[in-house]
């Protein structure tokens, strides 16, 4: 098997690399400014040249506010940019995997969404989503598109962003009626490099378990376990200063192909994030 991961340089692309090499996988990254998804003479050239059984697609444009005011560059990545790929994808007879997002459901309710429910975007991220989504199954019969939470595991992700206000004597305002499903990268690569060694095809949900919380409870999460001290102000999520509507229900029914290991709890995760980053 060999495979191409998009968005090589975010998150999870980076760490699919990772996790691909270190079980001998050849694999290549690609990512903007040697490869942009909305060039399709670009994509199709990379992939015909590269011929690989499989393409992990991680580039998205993921900046939710900075989508409002980008709706065209948005859906242009998103959108077009998934059906380019399944198009090259077909091209050399590859199987694709998609990572999708829980922000394509309407977030109405207290339960977790199952792979079933409906769409229901509430902004135009999540609508660029769905619009790639629906363009890897409308092309494609080989596909995996796998739907996570809210990722950690860089520099700018929510628990560095309680850490720097921590050590810069700052507080944080944060959603207190917003549920999501914080997730580390390197557990979610591990689940999309074990899913597409199979042929199980469809749409699956991975995220770390037992892990639905609001922003300001993740926070308090993250304060408690690595001791630092940080004043955390929850609000609801319509007084945030972001006029960006988000679902309000981002919890996520865990599925996964039979024989793959579920991942972790959320609070295992953010253990070993933790000690990492203090290396």
């Amino acid at each position: 098997m060999k495979v191409l991961v998009t968005g090589s340089s975010g998150l999870p692309g980076r760490d699919v690399l990772r996790q691909l090499d270190g079980r001998g996988i050849p694999c290549r990254g690609a990512d903007a400014p040697e490869l942009k998804v909305t060039d399709s003479k670009a994509v199709y050239r990379l992939v015909d040249e590269y011929a690989p059984d499989v393409i992990v697609h991680c580039a998205a444009y993921t900046n939710v506010d900075k989508a409002a005011s980008e709706p065209a560059t948005c859906a242009a990545v998103n959108g077009s940019g998934a059906l380019t790929m399944s198009r090259a994808a077909l091209r050399v007879g590859a199987r694709l995997l998609l990572l999708s997002t829980a922000q394509v459901f309407s977030g109405e309710g207290d339960r977790p969404n199952p792979v079933s429910a409906p769409h229901g975007p509430k902004n135009v991220y999540a609508m660029s989503m769905v619009q790639a989504e629906d363009a890897v199954r409308s092309l494609m019969t080989r596909y995996y598109i796998v739907r996570t939470g809210s990722l950690f595991g860089n520099s700018k992700d929510p628990v560095r962003s309680v850490l720097r206000a921590a050590q810069d004597r700052r507080s944080l305002t944060l959603s207190c009626d917003r549920v999501v499903q914080p997730t580390w990268s390197k557990d979610l690569a591990r689940v999309i490099c074990d899913v597409i060694a199979t042929e199980s095809f469809g749409i699956w949900h991975a995220r770390n378990s037992r892990g639905a919380c609001t922003p300001a409870e993740f926070a308090e999460m993250v304060i408690k376990k690595s001791g630092v001290s940080c004043q955390i102000i929850p609000v609801r999520d319509a007084e945030l200063p972001s006029h960006v509507r988000r679902p309000l229900n981002g919890r996520l029914a865990a599925k996964l192909p039979d024989g793959i290991t579920p991942m972790p709890d959320l609070s295992d995760a953010l253990d070993r994030y933790l000690q990492e980053i203090n290396r």
